[in-house]
């Protein structure tokens, strides 16, 4: 991995024998973007070419997503939640398609 400028790179570097840009460097990278970024997007851009360290990736941006960090959309590109055009509620069905 080449070296970008994650604030928190030092914490990462404690806590993981083989780490990657920390979930804040992550949020603030996606909300820079104009719009979500595939894995193979994002891998590119934060410089991680290596596989173990585009799988790293993959694991961290499901949990942010399972996390609520993240929103994934059909194409399974990924993007900060407050920069997607979300409209925030509860569906409501019925099996009959009335209500």
């Amino acid at each position: 991995m080449t070296q970008i400028d994650d604030p928190h790179a030092q914490r990462e570097a404690q806590k993981y024998e083989n780490p990657i840009p920390s979930r804040e460097f992550i949020i603030d990278h996606l909300r820079d973007r104009s719009g979500p970024a595939t894995l193979q997007q994002v891998s590119f851009e934060l410089e991680l070419f290596e596989a173990e360290d585009v799988e790293a990736l993959r694991r961290r941006l499901r949990a942010m997503e399972r996390d609520g960090q993240l929103i994934s959309d059909r194409k399974g590109a990924y993007g900060a939640i407050n920069k997607m055009d979300l409209i925030h509620g509860r569906i409501i069905g019925h099996r009959d398609g009335f209500g």
